[in-house]
């Protein structure tokens, strides 16, 4: 994945209300953590890297957080 400035989730929300952003760019945005992440969780998948499976991702990271802070993890 390319080199990207990171913003704040806050910011990126903006982003992609004012329709600047997809959530391609939000996941890309969001960390080098993420980007990584986000490369596996394809490649595992069988995904291709776009929007759609972005957003995939997005879904399975609001998922894996909630499981988190039900266990007291996070």
């Amino acid at each position: 994945m390319a080199q990207n400035e990171y913003y704040p989730e806050e910011v990126l929300v903006g982003k992609m209300q004012s329709g600047e952003y997809g959530w391609l760019d939000y996941v890309n945005h969001f960390s080098a953590d993420w980007q990584e992440e986000y490369a596996r969780y394809c490649e595992e998948k069988g995904l291709a890297v776009g929007n759609e499976s972005a957003a995939e991702f997005v879904r399975f990271k609001d998922e894996e957080l909630e499981v988190a802070m039900e266990r007291g993890d996070a």
